[in-house]
């Protein structure tokens, strides 16, 4: 009795043991072959994650993101709402291909577009403006007039540019106040598009505007004789509208006001390069006043063209604002040579570019982007990309190509006041 009560003592415990490793390997077995099955699913969720934790994933990840997701219109999404410059950029590219020619623009993806048309960031706009013009979306006048309103006159173009298959009774209305604009070429333009809808003729060809390199600022400009023609075309549009302007009617709204007003923000997030003399400075340091990030090189002609318009706003506004020159002489042009020997060192781009800024007698901090993470982050691959950031953080403008002093204090002015 003792015996068999001791056997069954001890086998018991035995037999649990066994049972409960069936049951594991049984389980094991089962997780293995579920993720065996799941594979893909799982190493995509993994990805996916992982490129929108990055600043600034390459276009081919963030393409393969929206491939291989379940609905490619979620993943559009995802990288929009990530509020990364980088990310939203490429999720308006990869909205373009997944929408037919010919088909409008999908009801679930019209809020992102409409506000992509009013982003501060100019490459969004353009690319929003592309997809509602390509697709014949009936809100592009409405979108365009906002651009049109803009206070940089590149933007301006660009609304000009995508009213061009408007028709004249909507369109001769929306282009006679920049008649009065500050630009030639936006005049210029405005006179040829109205003798496009009328058949009239104003005596200005667009010819007559186009810039040309001013040899002592290397900024782009129009000539004097361009801009008495332009003003001279202007005052001959406007008698004629003085006589026809009863043949126009308002446009219509289709655009809910909020996507005007109601901008969301987009964080600028931080980041710490070195100054010239070794100092780590980060952008967060200046956070309550508003911060111009200029992104250069100095072998880039508009860059140094517009260095002393940032110079005399950097005296102007020494009180509120804050320059950033960030120097991208380190990173490597598409087109130089691979070879690691054909680059200088670190301490000759360094002393490079402190003749320059001793050149130019550069009043504002410029620092060093070594491995080209603030750059990425930003896109300012295409140069000069400038970012004006806000007091709270936030990027109000992004833009490429140089600007005048007085573009420049506007759009610093606007950063100035607080989102709506």
């Amino acid at each position: 009795m003792k015996a068999t009560t001791h056997d069954r003592s001890n086998t018991a415990p035995s037999v649990l043991r066994r049972v409960v490793r069936v049951v594991f390997l049984s389980l094991l077995v089962v997780g293995a072959a579920t993720v065996w099955f799941r594979r893909d699913p799982l190493r995509n969720f993994v990805f996916a994650k992982g490129v929108m934790l990055n600043d600034a994933p390459t276009e081919e990840a963030m393409e393969l993101v929206v491939d291989e997701a379940k609905d490619p219109q979620t993943a559009i999404r995802a990288l929009w709402s990530s509020k990364r410059i980088v990310h939203r950029e490429a999720a308006l590219r990869q909205l373009s291909r997944f929408i037919p020619a010919g088909e409008p623009v999908p009801v679930q993806l019209e809020s992102l577009v409409l506000a992509a048309a009013m982003d501060p960031d100019m490459n969004a706009r353009e690319a929003a403006l592309a997809i509602l013009r390509e697709h014949k979306h009936p809100a592009l006048p409405e979108i365009c007039v906002a651009q049109l309103q803009d206070n940089d006159p590149e933007v301006r173009q660009l609304g000009l540019d995508n009213l061009k298959q408007v028709n004249a009774e909507i369109g001769v209305p929306l282009v006679m106040p920049l008649l009065q604009d500050s630009d030639p070429r936006i005049i210029a333009g405005s006179l040829k598009l109205l003798e496009n809808w009328t058949g009239q003729t104003f005596g200005v060809k667009l010819a007559d505007t186009v810039p040309t390199e001013n040899k002592e600022t290397g900024l782009m400009e129009c000539g004097e004789a361009g801009t008495v023609k332009a003003k001279a075309g202007a005052e001959r549009a406007k008698a004629w509208w003085a006589e026809h302007r009863t043949e126009f009617t308002p446009l219509h709204r289709l655009v809910p006001a909020s996507v005007f007003v109601a901008l969301e923000p987009v964080p600028a997030g931080d980041f710490s390069l070195s100054t010239l003399d070794g100092r780590r400075l980060r952008l967060s340091d200046f956070r309550g006043k508003v911060v111009l990030i200029n992104f250069w090189t100095t072998w880039c002609t508009a860059c140094i063209g517009e260095i002393p318009e940032l110079i005399q706003l950097q005296k102007r506004h020494h009180d509120q604002l804050v320059i950033l020159g960030v120097s991208l002489d380190c990173v490597p042009d598409d087109d130089e040579d691979s070879h690691a020997g054909a680059r200088p060192s670190l301490k000759e781009i360094r002393k490079k570019v402190a003749r320059t800024v001793q050149t130019r007698k550069i009043n504002y901090s410029v620092l060093l982007d070594e491995k080209n993470r603030a750059g990425a982050r930003f896109n300012g691959g295409e140069l000069p990309t400038t970012v004006i950031v806000d007091a709270e953080g936030n990027v109000r403008r992004r833009f490429i190509g140089a600007r005048r002093l007085s573009v420049f204090e506007a759009m610093i002015a606007e950063a100035s006041r607080p989102l709506h």
